[in-house]
């Protein structure tokens, strides 16, 4: 049988998520492979960094990035998974799949990414299903 959780309780646990992050948070990608436990520290090379990042009011269990971000990439990689930080980026909050693709957890408009390349978050959905 499925877990089936409330609307309600879905919204509170999506504000909580948000409101880790502090005032704004961060989404740092990188390339290589997502380590198995969120928050492990890798070696993996950062590409771009993605700052001042706010969502919406959480509202039936997600919460919705508020604008489209730009970022500069620091190198040339191709984007393979994110981590979502608190304010000053040290916090650690989600890892999750980072592409161009929909399904992603974190979609930019392009993954083959080269050094000084301007790149544009589209959506960092935050969700908590329901069933």
């Amino acid at each position: 049988m499925a877990i089936r959780i409330n609307d309600a309780l879905r919204t509170k646990m999506v504000d909580a998520v948000t409101g880790n992050l502090g005032s704004a948070g961060v989404l740092k990608v990188y390339s290589g492979t997502q380590p198995g436990t969120g928050g492990d520290t890798t070696a993996e090379t950062m590409i771009v960094q993605f700052e001042a990042l706010a969502w919406t009011a959480g509202s039936n269990g997600t919460a919705a990035l508020v604008s489209t971000q730009t970022g500069t990439a620091a190198t040339n990689g191709t984007a393979a998974w994110a981590r979502l930080a608190s304010t000053d980026g040290s916090s650690y909050v989600i890892d999750g799949n980072c592409g161009t693709s929909a399904a992603s957890d974190f979609v930019i408009d392009t993954a083959n990414i080269s050094a000084e390349a301007i790149c544009t978050l589209t959506k960092a959905t935050i969700i908590q299903p329901g069933s």
